[in-house]
């Protein structure tokens, strides 16, 4: 890639990339013309809230551009060999100076300063969003990301490698986003309308591939993920986090059942207060304590182990409990 050059460019000469993944997701989602307020919410613009972690919100940008006076970092443009110039690199920063004018908010807005390039080629375009938008100081949604990336490998044929040196990550965490996405478009949207498609659902994939246990433990329990993206759109699972639970969850008859009529928060409930039976209801903290005792006593080696294999099982989760428990109460008798 040759270097380009400095200039500043009208900003009616320069087109908004529609290939950037945030306008591309928004017009996969709304049919009719692209107006200016669908550019305002698919660049998000529009939100005008700070971000808590630190990230370039669009209002900080904006307010740091009429500030200044102008950007400080130029936009990118390829020139095509048609004469057309088209912005595939800060797209954002270009929309704001647009509003600026149509605002009459005071200042030059009417010239960009921008970095043209003649002719880039594909891969080329690609490393600049890469660079650009995976690691930069205001990065695309974690959907955008992962749908990019998986064009880049199943479109344009790019070797991951390439595709970990381009963006900086790793090649765990690209190849998680890339199934993720693919899992979120083969069982998500089909149930889905066209307006009602939630990216923000991608978080819940995500967590999926961090675990096999998770697929594993939905799979024995007779489900498909055809029903979990049922039960992301259902809300039976709302605190997208929550996903990692389902392990726990579906391996027990009475929070599984909970789940499926209500959600996960419901289920967590049962699991975390499970059900006594009359006897163990009635008996006193001394009988329980000396049952406890010879039950522990009488553990076989082959089950210490099995529980030491499986530290997310439901017993092991009990025992830390009691544990702590007592060790309270033993404080308290000290005293």
């Amino acid at each position: 890639m040759t270097a380009g050059r400095l200039t500043e460019l009208p900003i009616e000469d320069v087109e908004l990339d529609k290939a950037n993944p945030r306008i591309r997701r928004f017009l996969e989602i709304h049919s009719g013309e692209l107006t200016y307020d669908h550019i305002a919410l698919a660049l998000d613009v529009a939100n005008g809230t700070e971000d808590a972690q630190g990230a370039t919100t669009p209002q900080k940008l904006r307010n740091s551009i009429v500030q200044n006076g102008g950007i400080m970092q130029p936009i990118i443009v390829n020139k095509l060999h048609d004469g057309r110039l088209i912005c595939i690199e800060g797209n954002t920063r270009l929309f704001i100076y647009r509003a600026l004018v149509a605002e009459e908010v005071p200042g030059n807005w009417t010239k960009i300063p921008a970095l043209v390039h003649e002719s880039l080629a594909q891969i080329d375009v690609d490393a600049i969003r890469l660079q650009a938008h995976l690691v930069g100081p205001r990065p695309w949604d974690a959907y955008s990301k992962a749908k990019y990336l998986w064009e880049l490998q199943n479109k344009e044929k790019m070797p991951i490698d390439r595709i970990i040196a381009l963006c900086g990550g790793n090649k765990r965490d690209v190849t998680q986003a890339i199934q993720a996405y693919a899992e979120m478009e083969t069982y998500y949207r089909p149930i889905c309308d066209a307006d009602d498609y939630d990216t923000e659902k991608y978080s819940g994939f995500v967590e999926l591939q961090k675990s096999s246990r998770i697929k594993d433990s939905i799979l024995k329990a007779g489900f498909s993920l055809k029903d979990f993206a049922h039960w992301l759109r259902n809300k039976n699972i709302r605190n997208l986090a929550d996903t990692r639970q389902l392990a726990r969850i579906l391996s027990d008859k009475k929070a599984r059942e909970v789940f499926l009529k209500k959600d996960i928060k419901a289920a967590l409930d049962v699991l975390e207060k499970p059900e006594l039976t009359v006897g163990l209801k009635g008996a006193t903290i001394g009988q329980l304590a000396r049952a406890l005792t010879e039950a522990v006593d009488s553990l076989s080696y082959a089950e210490i182990n099995r529980l030491r294999e499986n530290p997310d099982d439901d017993t092991v989760r009990y025992i830390n409990d009691a544990f702590d428990s007592l060790t309270k109460l033993v404080t308290d008798l000290s005293k």
